[in-house]
């Protein structure tokens, strides 16, 4: 049996990050800083007070807070495809995992 989904978001990027999101999920592996900026625009944060996160981006899809970010990466932001998604449930990791994938999907049929 196949089932189809179609899933609306709405990403609102910039609107003030949650205090006390935490890990949810990550970005599929080899999710490149390139990628990031053609979906997400440029980060909302850079070098955190603690030296842990480099580059970071904020913001809510479909109404839930999430944040991505380079959690102690030894890597520069453009070389790291390691990212992790901050929120206050998996749902929103879900979303902006799909919502990265479907840019990401269109931009190749655009070529």
């Amino acid at each position: 049996m196949n089932i189809t989904i179609t899933l609306e978001t709405k990403l609102e990027m910039g609107v003030r990050k949650d205090r006390g999101t935490g890990c949810m999920g990550y970005m599929p592996d080899g999710t490149r800083y390139d990628d990031l900026l053609l979906v997400f625009g440029q980060p909302q944060a850079g070098l955190s007070s603690d030296g842990k996160i480099k580059a970071e981006w904020y913001g809510r899809i479909n109404g839930m807070p999430f944040t991505l970010y380079d959690y102690k990466s030894p890597l520069a932001p453009e070389k790291n495809t390691d990212w992790h998604i901050g929120g206050n449930n998996h749902l929103a990791a879900d979303f902006l995992v799909a919502h990265f994938n479907a840019v990401m999907t269109h931009k190749g049929d655009a070529k």
